[in-house]
């Protein structure tokens, strides 16, 4: 999930070494052995577990051990394994920011050389998703899995007690806002102390009131950050993210983390309603939070409204991509794997993921939530990939930043705007 110029993130990576190799407990494999390979990711919970259902399936078809390593500390990480001339065998890279770096400095194997060519990418994955890792003419990463990005998680029981319907316009959400607030709830939880959480809302509300197009030239650097639409975003966004509408408060919120913010609404000891974050949160809430939960008449989700006509059909896509810094017969065979179509019907039938492959049959779905899911992207008048995602170097880390600055205190939006904005335009 989400982000100095190289240079200086090098010289961090380098000088924190140890600290980094501690904190990802096997950072520093033996290595390579024919008929194994390493997989390195930020994975954990519930999207490993159905990862290393993937892995052990491949395992038994091909007899290639996979060993995988966890690192949270995504970027620092492959950073420290690469200047110490230990990268791993594939990433599961989460930003086709990071990915390009990665590309053009030349430290990622093209796709084609590993044996999956353009036309077997494009049987497989949406053309929009493959252009966003392809450099020089070169694709250099699988799309392994995705999520929408723009769905309100609600308690279907709840809004039955209350008498509520799932909103089709922003609206008609402050609407069940100031109604739920009315009956004495705190209609909203928010895990803020994880600041993407915050540029997922501003993604949905930005693509909500500028458009897509807008939508892609702001995180691509030819619109500015100080511009009167993503103030407008803003605006909407802190109509529904302020202190009385959330449980905890903005403190509370800003002391929150993302899955502790699911706890808050689908724990055994709810204070909240409402939860805006990816079709991700399903698997969680089912697999690591409550385990009496279920789809459909204690969890479910709607679209994230919307704000202008026919704009609640606009979805942020999240996703990762498989990349290789090695080229072995083991690698090829993996990634192979990883894009057909039964690695994506096991993948999918944990109800942690959707899988970005067309060939994975809709029937492998397990449950309401995700088939849902599938159907929003599927049927969406327009995708975009999450925006922060996008942004080049730091700059990822740094909006998130400012916009805890900005819901700490809404007083100082155009001050951190403005020097935002200046980071911005040293970076694009």
């Amino acid at each position: 999930m989400k982000r100095r110029s190289w240079l200086v993130l090098l010289a961090v990576a380098l000088g924190a070494t140890a600290a980094i190799f501690a904190a990802t407990a096997s950072s520093k494999p033996a290595a390579h052995k024919a008929g194994s390979l390493e997989v390195l990711s930020l994975w954990g919970g519930s999207e490993k577990d159905a990862f290393l259902q993937v892995t052990d399936a491949f395992t038994k078809k091909t007899g290639i051990k996979v060993e995988y390593t966890t690192a949270r500390d995504f970027e620092p990480a492959i950073r420290t394994r690469l200047a110490a001339g230990n990268p791993p065998d594939v990433a599961i890279i989460p930003r086709p920011g990071v990915l390009a770096n990665l590309a053009k400095q030349g430290a990622l194997k093209d796709m084609a050389s590993l044996g999956l060519t353009k036309a077997y990418l494009a049987a497989r994955y949406d053309a929009g998703l493959r252009q966003l890792v392809t450099f020089g003419g070169k694709v250099y990463g699988v799309p392994a899995k995705g999520n929408s990005k723009s769905v309100v998680w609600y308690r279907p029981d709840q809004f039955k007690k209350y008498k509520l319907k799932p909103a089709k316009t922003w609206a008609q959400l402050v609407s069940i806002t100031n109604k739920l607030r009315a009956r004495g709830q705190k209609p909203w939880a928010q895990g803020a102390k994880d600041s993407w959480t915050l540029t997922d809302w501003f993604e949905n509300a930005y693509i909500r009131t500028a458009g897509p197009a807008k939508y892609q030239s702001l995180f691509t650097g030819k619109v500015k950050f100080t511009d009167a639409s993503v103030k407008t975003a803003l605006r909407n966004m802190l109509q529904i993210l302020n202190a009385k509408n959330l449980a905890g408060g903005i403190s509370g919120s800003l002391g929150t983390g993302f899955v502790d913010g699911i706890g808050r609404v689908f724990g055994k000891n709810p204070a909240a309603q409402l939860y805006m974050e990816g079709g991700f949160v399903g698997g969680i809430a089912i697999d690591q939070v409550n385990k009496s939960l279920k789809p459909g008449k204690t969890i479910n989700f709607f679209p994230v409204p919307a704000i202008k006509a026919g704009s609640g059909q606009y979805v942020v896509f999240g996703g990762d991509y498989a990349s290789a810094f090695k080229s072995s017969d083991e690698v090829k065979q993996f990634l192979r794997y990883i894009s057909s179509a039964e690695a994506g019907g096991i993948w999918v039938s944990t109800g942690a993921v959707i899988s970005p492959n067309k060939l994975t049959s809709t029937k492998k779905y397990p449950n309401v939530l995700v088939r849902q899911e599938a159907k929003q992207i599927a049927t969406a008048k327009a995708v975009r990939f999450d925006g922060s995602d996008l942004l080049p170097g730091t700059l990822a880390d740094d909006w998130g930043s400012a916009l805890q600055k900005i819901f700490q205190n809404p007083g100082s939006m155009n001050s951190t705007l403005s020097d935002f904005q200046q980071k911005a335009a040293k970076q694009f």
